[in-house]
C-alpha cells in the first residue's frame, strides 16, 4: 500500500541526527516542510563520549532555513530514551508521523576470533536493538494515532551483501535490521509504511569522511523521494546491483541443484501450513 506521505507539516523523528546521514535526513525533511525532532546522544563512531551540542547545532540549521525543530538527547540504547523522543514530539506538536531509525556505530573489527565480544554487543545494542526500541515505542504510538505514518530503518549495503570485510558485528547487525523491517512490514497495519534504507559508500564520519563516497546531501534527497513514493527498499549506488545479483544467483543455483521445483512442492510452504493450521483450529471451535 502506497501512502500519501506529503511531508509538509508532518512530524518526523531522526535518531543519530547530529551529523552524517542523520543530519542530512533531518535537514532534507525540514526542507520538505516537516517538523523535526533531532535526536543525538553526541557520541563518537565507536559509541564513546556524549554531548547535546551536535543535535542543537542541527536544530539551529533547520531554524535558519525557516523550519521547526527541537533537540533530543535520548539514547537508543534504552527504552526510556526512545520514549523521550515520542514524548518530546507529542508535547511540541501533538503527533508523530515519520521515524527514521538512523543511529548507528561501528566496532568489534577483525576476524571473528579476534573481535571483542563486548564491543560486538555494543554494536548490536545500537544498530539493531536501538532500531527495535524505536520501532516498538513509535509503532505503538502510530497504531494508537491511526493515521498514515512511516518507519524507515537504516540498514546498509551490508544488509544485502558483504561490502566491508572484517566488520562481522556491523555486517551482522545490518542483516538483522533488514529482517526486523520485513517482519514489521507484515505485522503492522497497512497505514504504517515500513522500509529499509540501504546506504552504499557515502561520505560521512562513519566512513571516515573518505573521498570517493556519494555526497551525503545527495543521498538524503534520493532517500526522501523514495519514501514519498512509498518504496519499501530505499536504494542508491547502482553498481550494488551487481553484488546483489551475484548473491541471488548463488542462492538460486543451490536450490536448482539440491531442492529443484516439482509439482505440489507447496506442500511445505510455511505460509500455507500456518494458514491451514489456523483454519483447522477455527473449525474445531
Amino acid at each position: 500500500m502506497i501512502l500519501d506521505l506529503e511531508l509538509k507539516d508532518k512530524v518526523a523523528i531522526v535518531t543519530g541526527a547530529g551529523g552524517g546521514l542523520g543530519r542530512c535526513h533531518a535537514l532534507e525533511l525540514a526542507r520538505r516542510g516537516a517538523k523535526v525532532v533531532v535526536n543525538d546522544l553526541g557520541v563518537s563512531m565507536d559509541g564513546s563520549g556524549g554531548s547535546s551540542e551536535a543535535a542543537e547545532s542541527v536544530v539551529a540549521e533547520i531554524k535558519a532555513l525557516g523550519g521547526e525543530a527541537i533537540a533530543n538527547g535520548g539514547s537508543v540504547s534504552d527504552r526510556a530514551g526512545a520514549q523521550s523522543m515520542v514524548d518530546d514530539a507529542m508535547n511540541a506538536w501533538g503527533r508523530v508521523d515519520v521515524l527514521i531509525n538512523n543511529a548507528g556505530i561501528s566496532g568489534a573489527r577483525g576476524l571473528l576470533h579476534e573481535a571483542d565480544l563486548d564491543e560486538a554487543h555494543k554494536v548490536f545494542d545500537v544498530n539493531f536493538f536501538g532500531v527495535w526500541r524505536g520501532c516498538s515505542v513509535f509503532g505503538q504510538r502510530m497504531i494508537e494515532q491511526g493515521t498514515p505514518a512511516a518507519i524507515y530503518n537504516l540498514g546498509s549495503e551490508n544488509s544485502l551483501f558483504i561490502a566491508v570485510p572484517k566488520s562481522i558485528a556491523y555486517v551482522a547487525s545490518k542483516h538483522a535490521v533488514l529482517g526486523l523491517s520485513e517482519s514489521l512490514r507484515g505485522d503492522l497495519p497497512d497505514f504504517i509504511q515500513v522500509g529499509t534504507i540501504f546506504p552504499g559508500y557515502v561520505d560521512t564520519p562513519l566512513t571516515g569522511n573518505a573521498s570517493g563516497g556519494m555526497n551525503a546531501d545527495e543521498f538524503a534527497s534520493i532517500v526522501k523521494r523514495q519514501i514519498k513514493a512509498g518504496e519499501h527498499f530505499i536504494v542508491s549506488h547502482a553498481y550494488n546491483m551487481v553484488h546483489v545479483e551475484k548473491r541471488h544467483e548463488e542462492i538460486k543455483k543451490a536450490y536448482s541443484t539440491y531442492a529443484p521445483r516439482y509439482g505440489g512442492d507447496d506442500e511445505y510452504d510455511v505460509g500455507k501450513l500456518i494458514a491451514d493450521h489456523k483454519l483447522r483450529r477455527k473449525e474445531k471451535r
